[in-house]
């Protein structure tokens, strides 16, 4: 089992992209047939087909990454929690049905639901209140249409353009990102409903991206280009946006992500590059670590105490103290990287000497309760050792 949870540890040469597809699979028909099976009457009531629309993928999913995102992980925390009422139970399986069909999934479905804001790729387009999607699944760009209805009257077209959707309207998002773009989400981008709230109580959105922050995160990328190249496919394969918040004082990092919310995490702006790229590092290791969570526990709960996390300065159960460790860890790779590439600016050697020391005594801190555990499970293990071992290697 190590050698297929490495790449969930740190990045590795060689990862299987099968198994982070098979896993983001099975959960999302796992969601997707939860909706279902509490809310098909409610759907098909606002909806024509739809409701088969998602059946057809459940029974034959396409194994990709797609479920990796906020329109199935906003379903599973409501099903989770118990809260969809009839018009969330829509909201949710209309957004899953536009990613269903953005991956290629042959079908035609329309729904008609409160006027709400859709992102298309780098679009967002408020008021929208009808959808009609036509997947032709012989003719992949010429069948694949979609119509969105306004609240004021008027009616958008947009067809599939190779891997985008093509068409006018809407405001266009920022993005970074190397081999595919990583959102820059202001408030705007975020459903424009109640429901959303619960998701991102923890930050406030930006009313519209600067330039200057979306240079920062650019910068942050070319931090992990010239330092740790082999971060950059691992963070762009768990991350599709970031929603960015403001700074709250003149050095401190603001950033989090939600269990249930995959691919998404917060960030304030601007920063340094360096603390961009710690940032990203530091927030797409908890990614990695909530998609193992899908595949089984990483401790049998046997241990119950509770163990000091000096991230967050609260006693916290083992399974939040290893989720600490690999983040960190990731960190103090990306400093020993930096640290020892002369071609840096001195302002970003500078940053890593001043964070260095309390990084890796919260390190140290974490590590205790984690080496020789017998609580790990083998999951747990599997994502520790590797860390703990190219650590060890730090110092030799």
């Amino acid at each position: 089992m190590s050698n297929w949870v490495s790449q969930f540890s740190l990045p590795c040469a060689g990862a299987g992209e099968s198994v982070f597809d098979t896993i983001v699979t099975s959960h999302g028909v796992a969601v997707a047939t939860g909706l279902l099976e509490r809310h098909a009457d409610d759907i098909a009531c606002a909806s024509d087909g739809l409701v088969d629309f998602l059946r057809g993928w459940i029974a034959d999913p396409q194994v990709s990454t797609v479920a990796w995102d906020s329109a199935f992980g906003r379903a599973h925390l409501a099903l989770k929690e118990g809260r969809h009422d009839a018009a969330g139970a829509l909201d949710a399986a209309v957004r899953i049905g536009l990613r269903l069909a953005a991956s290629g999934q042959a079908g035609r479905w329309s729904a008609q639901m409160e006027p709400t804001s859709i992102q298309l790729d780098e679009r967002i387009i408020d008021g929208v209140e009808q959808i009609e999607v036509h997947v032709d699944e012989v003719s992949w760009d010429a069948g694949c249409r979609l119509c969105l209805r306004l609240a004021d009257g008027s009616a958008l077209l947009w067809r599939r353009d190779g891997n985008h959707w093509a068409g006018d309207g809407g405001s266009r998002l920022a993005s970074v990102g190397r081999s595919r773009p990583i959102y820059l989400l202001p408030r705007q981008a975020l459903p424009a409903d109640a429901r959303s709230a619960e998701i991102f109580r923890e930050c406030q959105p930006v009313d519209s991206i600067t330039p200057s922050m979306a240079r920062a995160f650019e910068d942050g990328m070319t931090v992990l280009q010239h330092n740790v190249p082999d971060y950059l496919p691992w963070v762009e394969r768990v991350l599709n946006g970031i929603v960015v918040c403001p700074l709250q004082a003149p050095y401190r990092l603001v950033s989090g992500s939600w269990e249930d919310v995959p691919g998404f995490v917060h960030m304030s702006s601007p920063h340094g590059g360096i603390d961009i790229a710690e940032i990203l590092v530091h927030e797409c290791a908890h990614q990695y670590f909530y998609m193992l969570q899908r595949v089984g526990a990483l401790d049998d709960a046997s241990d119950s105490a509770l163990y000091w996390s000096p991230p967050i300065r609260k006693k916290r159960p083992l399974s939040r103290i290893l989720m600490a460790y690999h983040a960190l860890a990731n960190v103090q790779l990306l400093y020993h990287a930096v640290r020892s590439n002369t071609a840096n600016p001195a302002q970003d050697t500078r940053y890593v000497a001043l964070n260095e020391p309390d990084l890796q005594a919260a390190i140290r801190a974490l590590d205790a309760p984690l080496r020789d555990n017998p609580a790990l499970t083998t999951l747990g293990r599997a994502l520790y050792t590797p860390l703990a071992g190219r650590l060890a290697a730090l110092v030799h």
